[in-house]
């Protein structure tokens, strides 16, 4: 497995605003491509312990329990997101997001969890 392998699913940046690291986010989309934890490690070149618990983080901050509910809710997140985007208002929103002027997971919290 080759790290520079391309992520389908989402976009590991689209979920910053819903609080995942960069490392978190990375995790996450490549358990979304079906890779097992072992898989991940090597790939990002960390232990499969240590992509447990950055797992163990995601579940947290996403309120699930699983990796399929933690990707679909990265998916929707992202879907999410993408929508925003082509938006009038997409970059007001972006700079109050950057500047942490508004929480993006309150928001869409009402939207993911339908």
């Amino acid at each position: 497995m080759k790290s520079e392998e391309r992520l389908n699913v989402f976009d590991p940046e689209s979920l910053k605003p819903i609080g995942l690291t960069q490392r978190e986010s990375e995790v996450l989309a490549w358990v979304a491509e079906g890779k097992s934890n072992n898989d991940v490690g090597l790939i990002l070149g960390i232990r499969s312990v240590t992509v447990k618990k950055h797992l163990e983080h995601i579940f947290e901050k996403m309120g699930v329990e699983t990796r399929t509910a933690a990707v679909a809710f990265a998916i929707r997140a992202s879907r999410r997101m993408t929508k925003l985007s082509s938006l009038p208002f997409a970059y007001l929103l972006t700079q109050m997001l950057e500047d942490n002027v508004v929480d993006l997971a309150l928001m869409l919290e009402p939207l993911l969890s339908s």
